[in-house]
């Protein structure tokens, strides 16, 4: 009697331990490299970086002087102007080494105007010195409206209303110290760029 009480609880032991692995079956293993459903993705990632935002060398109008330093550095010579002129406020000159001027306030802490002369950098959209006049104006003149000057009436060719009162300046002879073009002929090449606020200009 006692084998058959033995023999039928060993029995059980194994059924019982059968049921038991059958039952906790490993599930699928997560993939660690997967992104979590809440990951926070980059921009990049996500594929919204913002090209409609003007700006020249990574930096925009109204930037503050400290994203400056974070983008460009700390290389520069410094001039300071009490006078306001057009800015409405004292403000400081930086000049970078390589071809890069921007005009920060004194009181704002922010940029005012950028201007480029070299091929370092580019425009938001991928424009720099160099480029066609037949390039850069077939492009921008398919986003952005050219206006007209309040002195003559006529359109001010290679200046592009970018929105929010922003101007972009394409020059193609600063030999001449003037910022309004004339005479661009189709391979006239870029040989100044600057971004800027119409409120600022004559």
């Amino acid at each position: 009697m006692k084998k058959l009480l033995l023999f039928f609880a060993a029995l059980l032991t194994v059924i019982l331990f059968v049921n038991a692995c059958g039952s906790n079956e490993a599930g699928p293993v997560p993939d660690i490299d997967e992104a979590l459903p809440d990951e926070t993705k980059s921009p990049e990632q996500e594929g919204t970086i913002n090209e409609d935002l003007p700006s020249l060398a990574g930096i925009c109008l109204d930037d503050a002087a400290e994203i400056v330093d974070m983008i460009l550095g700390d290389e520069y010579e410094e001039n300071f102007s009490e006078i306001e002129g057009h800015f409405g406020e004292p403000y400081y000159i930086r000049d970078y080494k390589d071809g890069l001027s921007i005009i920060i306030g004194q009181n704002s802490g922010k940029v005012l105007e950028i201007e480029l002369s070299s091929t370092k950098y580019e425009t938001w959209l991928g424009d720099k010195i160099g480029d066609t006049a037949e390039k850069v104006l077939s492009k921008y003149r398919e986003k952005f409206t050219e206006p007209e000057s309040i002195h003559t009436g006529g359109k001010l060719e290679g200046w592009f209303n970018v929105g929010n009162g922003i101007i972009l300046i394409f020059g193609f002879n600063k030999e001449d110290n003037m910022i309004v073009n004339t005479d661009i002929k189709p391979d006239s090449q870029v040989e100044l760029i600057k971004l800027t606020k119409m409120q600022y200009l004559d």
